[in-house]
């Protein structure tokens, strides 16, 4: 039978709740270990009278004890400073590697440009090659002597002179390198996915045309009727003009819609190799001498154009002579800048009786603020002195 009568509630000794905690004590079970021993025997000997109330203490672990070089008392030098002032360190610190001055980075950066690459340089009939060593100065000049002197040109016989060839085999077409230009920026821009480029070195009737002694003492100027690509596969008879250290196209002589088609400064001039279909036998081409990357439209990169053999020919000198007057331009340009930066000491002056001479003391500029020692103050003024 169900009672409605209210049970009475038990009664335990170790009930907690029937025994307030002390005054702190949670606060004390939570603080650090290292004082957990201390507290536990404190609260054990204030509750000894009670035997209802016990607070059990979780044991826990010691810390490990710490390696003996770490109890040592770490040394510390003393360092006297610019100013006068000491400063202590540790001598951990003092153990960290000192930083490179600037003598040793740039060093280091010459040294990294100086690196030698081996590069395969192909002879005649691109069926025998030589490996030689080249670094970032190495010019078409030096590689031809380096070959030379590995005997390797000793067989061969024909007319002109030996000169290195870029085989730009991406676009089918090949050009004679300068003996003072640089492969490395020759290499620069080449495509290096497809990495089908290569150096020919083969006898040619444009060594003497291209050597140091035949540069132009003014830029080359022609002219002529051609044949040009405007679009793959299509191509129209345009006028062509060499001036100004740049290609021109017209419709007509007279010059009147002419249009500027490259400029030399970034354009040279390569002979096509692969077969294209041409209105004439000879075909030639003018292409950037920068990465195709730098270009937005590609059709600017390359310019192709078709003629009679021996105006081909013509072009092809007249537009090679050109982009070497420019290369050596440039060339004395930074060659003069440099040479500034180190003045030649002045000539003795003259003593001779007969005849003026300049004085070798020269005016100081101006000063940036005028300096007047004169009094700054109205006439007539009581501070005036």
């Amino acid at each position: 039978m169900r009672s409605f009568h209210k049970p009475e509630p038990k009664k335990a000794k170790d009930d907690l709740n029937a025994h307030p905690l002390p005054t702190g004590a949670e606060a004390k079970l939570t603080r650090s270990t290292t004082r957990a021993r201390a507290r536990s025997t404190a609260s054990r000997e204030d509750h000894s009278g009670n035997n209802t109330f016990q607070v059990h203490t979780v044991p826990i672990p010691a810390p490990p004890d710490e390696p003996t070089t770490a109890k040592l008392e770490r040394k510390r030098t003393v360092k006297t400073t610019a100013d006068g002032t000491r400063s202590a360190r540790t001598s951990t610190e003092h153990s960290r590697p000192p930083l490179p001055g600037p003598a040793d980075v740039i060093a280091r950066q010459n040294h990294a440009k100086a690196t030698l690459t081996q590069q395969r340089i192909f002879i005649g009939d691109r069926q025998r090659f030589v490996v030689v060593e080249i670094s970032h100065s190495t010019t078409a000049g030096d590689v031809v002597h380096m070959v030379e002197a590995q005997g390797a040109l000793k067989e061969w016989r024909g007319t002109g002179g030996w000169m290195l060839f870029e085989i730009a085999q991406d676009f089918g077409m090949e050009r004679p390198i300068r003996s003072f230009e640089l492969l490395a920026d020759i290499e620069a821009s080449w495509n290096k996915d497809k990495l089908v480029n290569t150096f020919l070195l083969k006898l040619t009737s444009l060594a003497s045309t291209l050597s140091r002694s035949a540069l132009p003492s003014s830029s080359p100027t022609h002219s002529g009727y051609i044949e040009w690509e405007s679009k793959r596969g299509k191509w129209n008879k345009r006028y062509l003009m060499l001036k100004e250290h740049s290609l021109w196209l017209s419709k007509r002589d007279n010059g009147r819609d002419e249009i500027m088609l490259c400029s030399l400064s970034n354009f040279d001039a390569y002979q096509i190799t692969r077969l294209v279909k041409a209105p004439k036998e000879f075909t030639f081409a003018v292409k950037s001498t920068d990465n195709l990357s730098f270009f937005e439209n590609t059709a600017d990169y390359l310019h192709i154009f078709s003629c009679k053999k021996d105006a081909g020919e013509k072009w092809m000198e007249k537009i090679l002579l050109a982009r070497s007057y420019i290369l050596h331009q440039e060339r004395n340009i930074l060659s003069k800048a440099s040479s500034k930066g180190h003045p030649k000491s002045l000539p003795p002056p003259q003593t001779g009786s007969t005849g003026l001479s300049r004085s070798l003391t020269k005016r100081s500029g101006p000063t940036l603020v005028n300096v007047n020692p004169a009094n700054v103050f109205e006439p007539g003024s009581l501070l005036r002195g």
